[in-house]
């Protein structure tokens, strides 16, 4: 939902977003229970120091992270979720409004930078964090000729950089393997890294079973030919593989576009025949403009002559908490009667 080159992940952030265009359809979030006791989780020093896996690296803390900077808005709901929001000192990356359910948690927490408008070197240095979170360790937030710090600058301060939605090299669609179960993943190391980990396993079994429920929903149902489409008028954008491809599987849906890159051409789009097309869209964009699009240039396409042309906010396709508000509204999309 918003467009600047592509935050489908901050690593298709810059690629589909400019490409984009249309207003967010509406999310209908589950809450997310508040951690006991407080507003902020507790954390459980005993369980330090813990060592994790990240993108090749091995990272070692050796208590929770108490000045933490989060670039993307994915890991900052992530975080949230978690309810560490006490050790977040700055936030960047934030394209959309906070799920509503986690806003107040984000309340008074400095933000730094906005939408693809990442904070200067000195800006974030002078943060003085000692936990970088964000999605890929290159490009995007990290861009020197930007004007951007360097993963390489802020780990000789002395800090520590996370990657989430299993995106290390996010300029490169091959290495974009991340589907629901990465979000899973990040959970539980962060939980691990905050010393709230049975809080990330209450959450992730909260997820899961929510995701087991779509799934037995659709399961013995015959598959819908379904395309994402995400902006552009030829060559079109589209999201075909990775979390968006597994979350088209799981809502009981053939994907007709297999391309491991973000664009095709418009012939290729038409001849892929879908009966469904799910439209992501972003802040500020008006639905009905892509809308229009597809019924004018793709008027032979099943999906176009059905009406069968679904916005989806692409927020809610992010490997972030809510990715599983992403798979119930495909789901949704696919097979109507399955949620009657």
């Amino acid at each position: 939902m918003y467009s600047l080159n592509r935050l489908l992940s901050m690593l298709v952030c810059c690629t589909l977003l400019a490409a984009c265009g249309s207003a967010p359809a509406a999310s209908v979030p589950t809450s997310i229970p508040s951690p006991p006791n407080a507003t902020s989780a507790p954390v459980a020093p005993a369980a330090f120091p813990v060592t994790i896996e990240n993108c090749g690296r091995s990272l070692t803390f050796d208590a929770p992270p108490e000045r933490v900077v989060s670039l993307w808005q994915p890991p900052t709901e992530l975080l949230l979720a978690l309810g560490v929001q006490d050790r977040i000192v700055a936030l960047a990356g934030t394209y959309t409004d906070i799920r509503p359910d986690l806003a107040a948690r984000a309340e008074g927490i400095t933000v730094i930078g906005t939408g693809m408008a990442w904070p200067a070197r000195e800006v974030l240095l002078s943060q003085q964090p000692d936990l970088v979170i964000s999605e890929g360790l290159e490009g995007f937030a990290y861009d020197p000729a930007n004007g951007y710090a360097t993963v390489a600058e802020i780990e000789a301060t002395g800090a520590q950089v996370i990657s989430t939605g299993g995106s290390c090299t996010p300029t490169d669609p091959a290495s974009q393997t991340k589907s629901i179960e990465t979000v899973y993943n990040d959970l539980r190391m962060l939980g691990q890294v905050f010393g709230v980990s049975e809080r990330a396993e209450a959450l992730i079994a909260e997820l899961q079973a929510r995701e087991a429920a779509v799934v037995a929903k659709v399961a013995g149902l015959e598959p819908v030919k379904v395309a994402f489409y995400n902006g552009g008028d030829g060559p079109v954008f589209v999201l075909s593989f990775g979390i968006w491809a597994d979350l088209m599987a799981k809502a009981g849906g053939t994907n007709v576009i297999t391309t491991e890159g973000f664009q095709i051409s418009n012939e290729e789009f038409a001849a892929s025949q879908p009966d469904v097309i799910l439209i992501g869209v972003y802040p500020g964009q008006e639905a009905a403009d892509r809308i229009a699009f597809l019924k004018a240039t793709f008027p032979n396409v099943p999906a176009v002559q059905n009406d069968r042309l679904v916005p989806i906010p692409t927020i809610d396709t992010e490997a972030s908490v809510r990715v599983i508000d992403g798979l119930e509204q495909i789901a949704r999309a696919l097979h109507p009667e399955a949620f009657e």
